[in-house]
């Protein structure tokens, strides 16, 4: 094994060398007030079972971000929007935390609702942490015309040497699986933390979705890949008992199909 391959494991692997404690799960509501999906993103819904679902007025939402505190690391799950009134630099600040004591982000994709909190005034916001983000999905907008990468290119740009490209078959640091769950994005990506699923943007409308994991918002990019991985991956949730949670997920609380 060549010198260049045991570093690039060791980057994919390490999880530093704090002890070991507790895992702590964080969700983090980037939006200051409560968030309503308006139900025409989903397509045509009957009004039947808009109505049986009470989902008439919108789907209840939000745009989250996740942190979890695991063998003495500080692991952040995307970033949110990064808006003037985005909640997730003062909710770390809560927690006694700087961004440059984060450790380590995971990106699930790369819209912009999920990465404009990494940048602010084209400098990296998170100067110590190491920015995992899945290959399929860094590839894809890389390729896409300019004026549509260009937040991309800034965001490679600030990170640089910090920036970590991984394949599905990769080991990540700190016990964590990325599972590919495409379609919403080209490589769109779910991550297990032990019983945890942080599932991305899997549903943007839990309540319709739930039950009814065929509709779709018009933010999927490939709708038909994205029915297949929601299916998926709410069937590992139930058949394994896992506890799930989505950047789009109305509660902070863990859910969970019996």
């Amino acid at each position: 094994m060549n010198l260049w391959l045991v570093m690039l494991i060791g980057v994919l692997t390490s999880c530093g060398n704090k002890p070991a404690s507790e895992m702590k799960m964080h969700v983090i509501f980037d939006n200051p007030s409560p968030r309503t999906m308006p139900l025409a993103l989903f397509g045509e819904v009957p009004d039947s079972l808009a109505t049986a679902l009470n989902i008439q007025d919108g789907i209840p939402s939000s745009v989250s971000v996740m942190l979890v505190e695991k063998d003495g690391q500080q692991l952040l799950f995307d970033a949110g929007n990064g808006n003037d009134d985005s909640q997730l630099l003062p909710y770390l600040q809560n927690l006694g935390l700087s961004p440059s004591d984060i450790d380590a982000i995971f990106l699930t994709h790369m819209h912009g609702d999920h990465i404009g909190g990494l940048i602010k005034d084209g400098q990296k916001v998170f100067t110590q942490a190491k920015l995992y983000i899945p290959s399929v999905e860094l590839d894809a907008w890389t390729q896409t015309p300019e004026s549509t990468s260009q937040n991309v290119k800034t965001l490679i740009d600030a990170y640089g040497e910090n920036l970590v490209k991984f394949g599905a078959e990769d080991k990540l640091p700190c016990g964590i699986e990325a599972i590919p769950a495409y379609g919403h994005t080209p490589g769109h990506t779910v991550y297990q933390v032990g019983d945890i699923l942080i599932v991305g943007d899997i549903m943007h409308g839990v309540a319709l979705q739930m039950a009814h994991p065929e509709f779709c918002a018009r933010f999927d990019m490939d709708q038909n890949q994205s029915i297949a991985s929601r299916k998926s991956i709410l069937e590992q949730v139930s058949s394994n008992g896992w506890k799930m949670y989505g950047m789009h997920f109305p509660t902070t609380e863990a859910v969970m199909i019996p």
